[in-house]
């Protein structure tokens, strides 16, 4: 059996909270172990999350000494998903992500698996009235190791950091969530889809315009990155016209919107 789908490891991701593995947990990731069975799967926690970055990024001392510092969960989780994809490759999935049925195999197309470098899927994308942000979906991610996407948005959550230390005065262990803003635009999803466009504009060497990517019914791949549609990987969040639904690929994850995140800590101390 492959270890590989051409470009991206058969590697699943998972980091687990202080408190550590619970029932739903259990069911939701066994749902993505079950289906995958030749996939290896990967629990981390914080200790050995410190521990790899320590291990796999000593060549970049700003990096573990920015990731070790830090005391916002959910903007390590952030991070440390990141590191993990661009060091190694793989599939980040969150704690509360459940697979419908579809193996990861057969995510990608098959005429684009060797033109695949990374997978992301668009959160609001189709059924939303005005104007909205759009962003992918940053409970999953697939990706080669190496990926230049990924480390475009590693360096820029670094930039950030660096910016409201210096604006505070204070050092990476006294930044609190508060000074952060939203955690969305900071560590999470935009932050993620704007260091995507940016990553892809240096290597196409042209402009990325949101309108380039965005109201797709089939994945589409640019550059290296193939964008799958609202339904892939946030099917509750985006809304189809019957005739448009005839188009779309199936359903591939639930998001069960566990959000442990969403308080003044910003994840489970």
């Amino acid at each position: 059996m492959r270890d590989y789908i051409y470009r991206i490891p058969k590697k699943i991701w998972y980091k687990l909270g202080p408190h550590g593995m619970s029932e739903d947990i259990r069911n939701w990731t066994s749902s993505c172990i079950n289906l995958n069975p030749g996939y290896e799967v990967v629990f981390l926690n914080d200790e050995t999350g410190d521990h790899y970055v320590q291990r796999f990024f000593a060549s970049r001392p700003d990096i573990v000494a920015t990731y070790l510092g830090l005391t916002v969960p959910i903007v390590k989780a952030d991070i440390l998903r990141y590191l993990l994809l661009y060091n190694e490759g793989g599939i980040w999935s969150d704690l509360d992500i459940s697979c419908e049925g579809v193996p990861i195999d057969e995510w990608i197309p098959d005429d684009y698996k060797r033109r695949t470098g990374l997978v992301v899927g668009w959160e609001f994308d189709y059924g939303w009235p005005g104007e909205i942000v759009r962003q992918f979906a940053s409970w999953t991610i697939m990706a080669q190791a190496g990926s230049p996407h990924m480390m475009q948005v590693i360096e820029d959550i670094l930039e950030i950091i660096h910016e409201i230390l210096e604006e505070n005065k204070v050092s990476v262990e006294n930044a609190t969530l508060a000074m952060m803003g939203n955690v969305v635009d900071f560590s999470g999803p935009r932050r993620m889809t704007h260091g995507i466009y940016k990553s892809l504009g240096k290597q196409l060497n042209r402009t990325i315009e949101e309108s380039d990517l965005n109201q797709i019914l089939q994945p589409k791949l640019v550059g290296d990155v193939l964008i799958m549609p609202g339904r892939s990987f946030a099917a509750s969040a985006n809304t189809y016209k019957p005739e448009e639904a005839e188009h779309l690929p199936p359903k591939l994850v639930t998001h069960h919107y566990a959000g442990t995140w969403r308080n003044d800590h910003g994840g489970e101390v």
